[in-house]
C-alpha cells in the first residue's frame, strides 16, 4: 500500500479513474466495481474486509430493495410501450391543442414521465410531426426534443436516478420530492423562455378536442403514473397521521414506492390484457440486466466507501486543509454527469462521496446541499456528448453535435443559477414550508 498519500487524493483518483474506464468504453458497472476493489485496498482493507464488505452490501436490504424497484419501473415501461398504450398517450393529448410548440413540448415531456434508455428516440418523431409545417431548425427541434424530455428527472419517483439518490441519502421520498420539484419548474420555464419563445410560431389550424372526453381520454391512458403518484400521496398521508397519533413509522427512503408500483404494474396488466407470456417476457428482458447490475455496483462502492473509513479520513482531511467544502459539492457531481451522461451514473460515482460532507443540521439544510449537488451533476449531464438521448435525438434529426449545444447554453446557464439561489433560500429557512 502507498503511504503519505492523504485519503482524500487516493479517493479523487479512484474517482476519475472510474470516470475514465467507463470513458473508454468499459460499463460503468465494471468500472464502479474495480473503483471498490482499488479504494478498499489502497485504504487498507485486508482481502478478508473487503470480501466482506462487498458480499454483506451484496446481499443488504438497501441493494435488494433498490434493485427490485429499479426492475420493477423497466418493467413496467417495456409493457407500456410494447402494449401501444405509450402512442395512445401522445395521440390523446395531441387531440388537445394546436399549438406546434406546445405539442413539440409536450410529447417529449410525457414521454419522459416513463424512463426509457434513449426514450427521446421515441418522442423524436413526434417533434418532427408537430413542426412539420414549420422551418424549425434540425437543430432547435433536437433541443426541444432533448430538453423538455429531461424535466422531470429532478424528482420523479420513477427515475433510477432519483431512487438511489433517496436511497443514498437515506430520507423519506416525499421529502426529496418536495424540495427537488420547484427544480423542474425552473427547467420549464428555461425552455419556453429560451427555446420555445424566440421560435414565434403561430398556433396551427384545425379543431382541438377540449371537452371532458378528450380529457378523460387522455387521464385514462396515463392512469399508471396517477396510480403511482397516488399511492406515495396515500402512504405520505398516512404516515403523517401515524405520527400525529404518536406512532413515529417510516418506510426506508425507496421503500415507499413498491406499492405503488406494483398497483401501477397490475393495472397495466389488466388494462392492456397483458398474458402471462408477455409479462415473463418483459421481466427477464436482457436490457434490465445493465441497469441491475450498475445499481449493485453502485451500493458495492458506497459500502466500501463506508467500512474502509474512507469517509470521516476525508472530512478530517478536508476540515484541516480548509478546502472549501462547497465546491466539491459542485464540481464532482458535475464532472461525473460530464463524463458518464447518465443521472444514475453521476448520483452513483459522486454522492457516496459528498454526502458524508454535508453539514448536520435541519432536514431543510441537508436537503439543500442534496438538492445543489443533484442539481449541479443534472445539468452536467444534460451538457454531455455521451448522453444517449442527446446522440440518438441528434442523429434522428441529422443536425449537428456543435450547433446543438448553442440553444442549450442558456437554459442550462439559468438552471444553475437558479440552483444555486433556491440551495441559499432553502439554507437560510425560506422554504421549510416545502417539509
Amino acid at each position: 500500500m502507498i503511504t503519505g498519500i492523504p485519503v482524500l487524493v487516493k479517493t479523487l483518483i479512484v474517482f476519475f479513474m472510474v470516470l475514465a474506464l467507463n470513458r473508454i468504453r468499459l460499463k460503468l458497472s465494471t468500472s464502479l466495481f474495480a473503483g471498490a476493489v482499488v479504494l478498499g485496498v489502497w485504504t487498507g482493507m485486508g482481502p478478508y474486509p473487503l470480501a466482506k464488505s462487498l458480499a454483506s452490501n451484496l446481499a443488504g436490504f438497501d441493494t435488494v430493495n433498490l434493485v427490485v424497484v429499479v426492475g420493477l419501473i423497466l418493467v413496467i415501461s417495456r409493457l407500456l410501450k410494447d402494449s401501444g398504450q405509450l402512442d395512445r398517450i401522445v395521440r390523446r393529448f395531441g387531440a388537445l391543442s394546436r399549438d406546434p410548440r406546445m405539442v413539440g413540448a409536450a410529447m417529449p415531456a410525457l414521454i419522459g414521465l416513463l424512463p426509457m434508455p434513449g426514450g427521446a428516440l421515441f418522442s423524436a418523431p413526434m417533434v418532427d410531426t408537430a413542426f412539420c409545417e414549420t422551418e424549425l431548425s434540425k437543430e432547435k427541434k433536437t433541443v426541444v426534443n432533448y430538453w423538455f424530455r429531461h424535466i422531470w428527472e429532478y424528482w420523479w419517483p420513477l427515475y433510477p436516478g432519483v431512487i438511489l439518490a433517496v436511497g443514498l441519502l437515506q430520507v423519506e421520498i416525499w421529502h426529496f420530492m418536495a424540495v427537488m420539484l420547484p427544480m423542474t419548474g425552473v427547467t420549464v420555464l428555461a425552455g419556453i423562455f429560451f427555446i420555445l419563445r424566440p421560435m414565434g410560431i403561430t398556433a396551427g389550424s384545425g379543431k382541438t378536442e377540449r371537452n371532458i372526453n378528450a380529457l378523460g381520454n387522455f387521464l385514462r391512458e396515463i392512469m399508471p403514473i396517477i396510480v403511482v403518484v397516488a399511492v406515495i400521496a396515500l402512504m405520505a398521508v398516512i404516515t403523517m397521521t401515524l405520527r400525529i397519533m404518536g406512532f413515529n413509522i417510516a418506510l426506508p427512503g425507496g421503500t415507499a414506492i413498491l406499492p405503488g408500483l406494483l398497483a401501477a404494474l397490475i393495472w397495466v396488466v389488466r388494462s392492456n390484457r397483458i398474458s402471462l407470456g408477455h409479462l415473463w417476457a418483459a421481466m427477464t428482458d436482457r436490457e434490465i440486466l445493465p441497469m441491475i447490475l450498475l445499481v449493485v455496483s453502485i451500493m458495492l462502492f458506497k459500502g466500501v466507501m463506508t467500512d474502509s473509513h474512507a469517509v470521516s479520513h476525508i472530512r478530517d482531511e478536508l476540515v484541516s486543509y480548509r478546502f472549501p467544502l462547497i465546491w466539491i459539492i459542485l464540481l464532482m457531481p458535475f464532472l461525473s454527469g460530464l463524463v458518464t451522461g447518465i443521472a444514475i451514473g453521476f448520483v452513483g460515482t459522486s454522492f457516496p462521496l459528498i454526502i458524508p460532507l454535508f453539514p448536520a443540521g435541519s432536514p431543510v439544510e441537508y436537503l439543500s446541499y442534496a438538492c445543489l449537488a443533484y442539481t449541479f451533476g443534472y445539468m452536467g449531464m444534460m451538457l454531455s456528448p455521451v448522453h444517449l438521448c442527446f446522440l440518438v435525438t441528434k442523429d434522428y434529426f441529422r443536425a449537428s453535435l456543435f450547433r446543438s449545444y448553442r440553444p442549450l447554453a442558456l437554459p442550462v446557464i439559468t438552471v444553475l443559477a437558479s440552483g444555486w439561489i433556491y440551495f441559499l433560500l432553502l439554507r437560510h429557512g425560506v422554504a421549510d414550508f416545502l417539509l
